[in-house]
């Protein structure tokens, strides 16, 4: 699946958004799943900025971005999507 956004403010808005399908799926498979190795979870955003993407692997091999470039654990500051691409959390 391929989603465009018109802005990264806008795809975060709408990852964080309880009204929204996603925070609610998301926050379903990682109590049901999590990281028990059962299935893969794999997606890249970018942004026209040089650096201002990601690949998030969970359960899964790095491929695309990821295996070109380094790999980095998404723990402590890097939990969150916004921290990672250096924005500021939706409130």
């Amino acid at each position: 699946m391929v989603q465009y956004w018109r802005s990264m403010d806008q795809l975060m808005a709408y990852a964080t958004s309880k009204e929204a399908a996603h925070l609610p799926a998301w926050k379903a498979f990682n109590q049901s799943v999590g990281t028990d190795g059962t299935v893969g979870i794999w997606h890249e955003t970018f942004a026209v900025a040089a650096g201002a993407y990601e690949s998030v692997y969970v359960n899964m091999p790095a491929f695309g971005l990821g295996r070109a470039g380094s790999l980095e654990a998404a723990t402590g500051r890097k939990h969150s999507a916004a921290n990672r691409l250096g924005r500021s959390p939706i409130a």
